[in-house]
């Protein structure tokens, strides 16, 4: 009876651990780039405001950026005087 209960116990533990660990190997990170716009008075003021919606739209995904945008593309808006910038901002996700 005794040595049946060790074999249960055995058994038990090694079925949790290996449920335990396939959750982690089964976890994946996936990577992609967000892309923010903003506008301002000076192209600084709309490139703050254009990593601050790319940083918002990865961390409302539950994501890690990589800390560094591209800048894709820079315009004034003749009709406004507007600084606009569209940047780039890459986002890692673990599932």
């Amino acid at each position: 009876m005794e040595i049946m209960m060790k074999k249960w116990h055995l058994t038990a533990g090694v079925l949790l651990a290996a449920a335990v660990s396939s959750t982690t190997a089964f976890a994946a990170r996936h990577h992609y780039e967000v892309i923010g716009e903003g506008a301002g008075r000076s192209a600084q003021e709309a490139l703050e405001y254009a990593e601050r919606s790319a940083y918002d739209q990865c961390y409302r995904g539950w994501g890690q950026s990589d800390q560094q945008t591209t800048v894709l593309a820079e315009w004034v808006d003749p009709a406004t005087g507007y600084f606009h910038i569209r940047v780039s901002l890459g986002c890692t996700v673990d599932d």
